[in-house]
């Protein structure tokens, strides 16, 4: 398994975990703020809480076609998308969302 940074990371279970995914480019101007408050919103979390994957689609298009992302920067939380620089009080619901849907 690897990381958001490609480097390798031991199994673990993700089931129990929130998944975050964040499409971003190289040349997008937002991209680095939606990025920074997406990880400020999640900070006081316990960080074995989520698993966060980002795509460059710069470099994986193909990923973005996968998802139907057509815009950037485009984050999904179980389900839910925003694009766009997100509101944090809209991260912590589709978050909290996510664990709800988890439990059924």
């Amino acid at each position: 398994m690897t990381d958001e940074n490609g480097e390798e990371t031991e199994a673990e279970d993700d089931s129990e975990k929130v998944e975050i995914i964040l499409f971003k480019s190289d040349t997008c101007a937002f991209c680095p703020r939606a990025e920074e408050v997406l990880r400020q919103t999640i900070e006081d979390f316990d960080p074995g809480m989520f698993k966060i994957t980002t795509y460059n689609v710069s470099e994986d298009p193909e990923k973005a076609e996968e998802f139907g992302v057509f815009a950037l920067p485009t984050i999904i939380i179980g389900g839910m998308s925003v694009t766009g620089i997100p509101d944090p009080e809209m991260l912590l619901k589709m978050i909290l969302g996510s664990k709800i849907g988890m439990r059924r």
